[in-house]
């Protein structure tokens, strides 16, 4: 069994599988007639069953029968009043509303046909009763696959209990032990252990015994396998027999599968040597994983006998501990079961409060050293880290919240992550904790000044100018008495608040008086930040050559430190006025730059005004290529909940695109290519928008497999029909009122999701989905 530990980045973005899947046929194939009948299914069973394994193995069989397939966890979410914003996080809706997270998803949802699998419910189970009931009864092509301990208990919802693999019940000299699935399993799991160990005389009565005695839960198999480090299968069968009977004895009123459970994990305890134990204890502390550096810093103690990292290999060969490679980098994990035993003994020892409160200075401290190397090489590793760390920070941010003494750590804290959240764009659930810490007592002027300028960028950012001047003034009001530095930084985002606000005038004089500022303190992050932000400005005013010189000013400086995120933006604003001026060849070379960054940072809503002003330029030569553009431009717009129309910036030069594809294509062509847009995922229309091959469809199927499920946008079964009928990219280019360059694009998006190589291949299955459908 496994936890999947997991945020989507678009639809059908599954978590890949690292283990093999082992049995469960038939609960699959039932699974699949409940989920015919029925838009709810919970999974239930207690913890090890394999509920959350079972459950993506079906999302994955399902995922070409929906438009889109979302996983949403809920294993690291301890608030229950979290879950709405955890579950607009997993569907990439980070979000620009002020409205609450339920009506986002609600809204979102409502026209489109996917599937959810909302996974280890238990602890939240009330509030994703009520979420899911809301999303059946107002989402009439939303289906739900649940995983819990206890059903939701809401209307229309079907039940069905997952049940342990199944077990020899008796051994004989000639039953084929490989038929159970419990004896697959641990076979399969032994093998990675220890390899070419394989079914043999010998111990094939030792792994009936031991498959029939931990009764086919697939988490306690996985633990026994693991012991083949140390143990013999006999061994392991006879040690196996006195501890689990003895500690198999728990609650008389406790269901028997879950004290079997609790069993499996305290006897894995109990296996583990005293420092093993006490790591254990510590690490529990953590949430949703952690790296190396957080265990030294958290865990460790100068009076350690052997190296923490010692201590931590003994773990992940005992399975208490799961070590992947994410990002580059190792990151340890606990399934929950054995996390809670670990806070159960961390509460037992009497070391809760000690190293809740070293986990939230360990995550205070990566957060500050994250906003010191934003500025320069390091910019994407801090960003990256910074969000794989979203369980632990919240977790942090929390303890700051509720500890008065550690009020301003937090302020700082949140005061730190400014550009972060700026770039990953979640400014509800950044406003939110600055909204628990604020409203404490006062603390330190200079970090309340600070925190309350992040504050009012992100309430800008919303669209919330009127909680963005009221935290301003209270913030300018503190860095007018302090002075310096801080008094700059409050001007900057005055100049900021000012631009959102509609008052460009304002906004350019406190801009250039904030530059001024860091200017002479040699402050050249800022700095540039401002440079960005008066591009940005003087090319809203139609000061082409002022935007364009803060462009050159900004490039100056982020260029020669390797920073990425100002740099992509400052690009951008620079690609508008090359456009502007008339110059639509270098406008479209230095967005296409611009938008490669943005593909590296992963920033939403930096995606989407690249694709929509790729669309802009695109629109006097290739209205179709603008159109199917744009639609791709909306699904990033829909994630954060806004569009080109909000910002008035954005919106003239979107309507004139539209104006221009519409007189050139006819209603029906434009629908038509904006339907295309909307049918790609972001990897995709980054590709088309950069004349990319489009990247490789996520399949172990061959091409003929592939070809039956295309999934082929109208645009491109359009042009395979012309492909079929002998045509070549030019004559298909005249044909639709495209370039030559846009339909050879088009053709390789073709070959790349249908797995073939010519265009013969793709006529010759023209040729047989058209028999198909005359038969």
């Amino acid at each position: 069994m496994t936890e999947a530990v997991f945020f989507s980045r678009g639809p059908a973005d599954l978590p890949l599988e690292v283990t093999s899947f082992v049995g469960r046929r038939s609960d699959l194939r039932r699974i699949r007639e409940v989920m015919s009948e029925s838009r709810l299914v919970t999974l239930t069973g207690f913890g090890g069953i394999g509920k959350t394994r079972l459950a993506l193995r079906m999302a994955s069989e399902l995922r070409r029968v929906f438009d889109g397939v979302y996983v949403v966890p809920f294993g690291g979410v301890a608030d229950s009043e979290a879950v709405p914003e955890q579950f607009a996080a997993a569907l990439g809706l980070h979000g620009r509303s002020r409205g609450s997270a339920t009506i986002t998803v609600v809204e979102y949802l409502r026209p489109r046909s996917v599937l959810l699998v909302l996974d280890n419910c238990e602890h939240v189970v009330e509030v994703v009763a009520v979420l899911a009931d809301t999303l059946l009864r107002t989402c009439p092509k939303v289906h739900i696959l649940a995983t819990s301990r206890e059903s939701l208990r809401t209307d229309g919802e079907v039940e069905y209990p997952v049940m342990p693999l199944t077990v020899p019940e008796h051994v004989s000299g000639e039953e084929p032990l490989n038929q159970f699935e419990a004896v697959q399993l641990f076979l399969d799991r032994a093998r990675a252990i220890v390899p070419g160990f394989d079914l043999n005389d010998e111990n094939r009565a030792a792994i009936a015994a031991i498959s029939r005695k931990l009764e086919g839960i697939p988490l306690a198999i996985e633990l026994a396998a693991a012991r083949l480090r140390t143990f013999s299968p006999a061994e392991l069968d006879a040690r196996l027999s006195d501890r689990w009977e003895l500690l198999s004895r728990g609650s008389r009123t406790a269901p028997s599968r879950h004290s079997t459970m609790a069993a499996c994990v305290e006897w894995s305890f109990d296996l583990c040597t005293p420092e093993e134990r006490l790591l254990w204890a510590k690490a529990a502390v953590f949430r949703d994983g952690f790296e190396l550096d957080a265990a030294v810093a958290v865990c460790s103690e100068p009076e350690d006998d052997e190296p923490i990292e010692e201590t931590l290999a003994s773990l992940v060969e005992k399975s208490v501990l799961t070590s992947t490679q994410d990002q580059g980098v190792h990151r340890y994990r606990m399934l929950p079961p054995i996390r809670y035993r670990g806070r159960v003994e961390l509460g037992r020892i009497g070391r809760d409060a000690e190293l809740r409160r070293r986990h939230k200075d360990f995550y205070v401290d990566l957060v500050a050293g994250a906003h010191e190397d934003w500025f320069g090489p390091r910019q994407l590793d801090m960003l990256s880290r910074l969000r794989r760390e979203g369980g632990n920070l919240g977790k942090a941010l929390e303890f700051c919240a509720v500890e008065s003494d550690s009020a301003d750590q937090g302020l700082m804290a949140g005061a730190n992550l400014l550009e972060f959240v700026l770039v990953g764009g979640r400014f509800g659930i950044g406003r939110q904790w600055f909204e628990r810490i604020l409203s404490g007592r006062p603390g330190d002027p200079e970090t309340r000044a600070l925190a309350l300028r992040t504050a009012s960028v992100w309430a800008a950012m919303q669209g919330d100018t009127e909680s963005a001047v009221s935290l301003l003034d209270e913030g300018q009001a503190l860095a007018t008495r302090l002075g310096g530095e801080t008094e700059t930084l409050l001007v900057q985002a005055a100049g900021f608040v000012a631009m959102f606000a509609g008052d460009p005038a304002r906004a350019e004089e406190l801009l250039t008086e904030a530059a001024r500022g860091f200017a002479a303190s040699g402050n050249d992050a800022e700095l540039a930040f401002c440079y960005v932000l008066l591009a940005l400005e003087r090319n809203l005013r139609g000061d082409l050559d002022g935007a364009l010189e803060s462009n050159r000013a900004c490039l100056a400086l982020t260029e020669p430190v390797g920073e990425v995120w100002l740099r992509s933006w400052s690009l951008w604003i620079a690609g508008q006025a090359l456009w502007t001026r008339g110059d639509p060849g270098a406008a479209r070379a230095i967005v296409m730059q611009s938008l490669r960054l943005k593909r590296d940072i992963a920033e939403p809503l930096g995606i989407a005004i690249l694709l929509e002003t790729l669309a802009w330029i695109a629109a006097a030569t290739d209205p179709a290529r603008a159109a199917t553009l744009l639609g791709a431009a909306q699904n990033e717009w829909d994630k954060i909940e806004t569009s080109a129309r909000v910002l008035p910036w954005l919106d003239t030069p979107h309507r004139e695109a539209m104006d221009v594809a519409r007189t050139r294509l006819g209603d029906a062509a434009l629908d038509s290519a904006w339907s295309d847009g909307r049918a790609l995922d972001q990897a995709t229309a980054i590709a088309l928008a950069l004349e990319e091959p489009a990247p490789a469809a996520k399949s172990t199927t061959g091409p003929r497999t592939r070809a039956s499920q295309s999934g082929l946008t109208r645009r491109e079964r359009q042009i395979a029909e012309l492909v079929h009928q002998g045509l070549s990219d030019k004559q298909i280019a005249d044909t639709l009122v495209i370039s030559p360059r846009t339909a050879e694009t088009h053709v390789q998006h073709i070959l790349t999701k249908l797995g073939f190589t010519s265009r013969t291949q793709v006529a010759a299955w023209i040729g047989e989905q058209r028999s198909s459908d005359d038969r």
